[in-house]
């Protein structure tokens, strides 16, 4: 189970990193990510019904902290509709 969650948190790490605007706040060693989105994006995401929770920083210089938890019930095609949607609003947003 743990490393069906942690591949699922390594694909969505790998798909993140490649955004405009992403940062990778922590290395992903487990299930859980922490990542600098813009707000836009993170608006975007939270309007398509994802839920993940907004992540307090202190000194973040630009854009919004949220951390992702992954389980093993998380899917492939959950990680992908997730990506998919963060890049239609990077997009957007540029």
């Amino acid at each position: 189970n743990a490393r069906r969650a942690n591949a699922a948190a390594s694909a969505l790490a790998e798909g993140l990193r490649a955004l405009p605007g992403a940062r990778l706040l922590q290395a992903v060693e487990a299930n859980e990510l922490f990542v600098a989105l813009p707000e836009s994006v993170v608006s975007a995401l939270e309007s398509a019904g994802f839920g993940f929770y907004r992540w307090p920083v202190a000194g973040l210089a630009s854009g919004v902290a949220i951390r992702l938890v992954t389980s093993y019930a998380t899917e492939p095609e959950d990680t992908a509709a997730f990506l998919a949607a963060a890049r239609a609003a990077a997009a957007e947003a540029a």
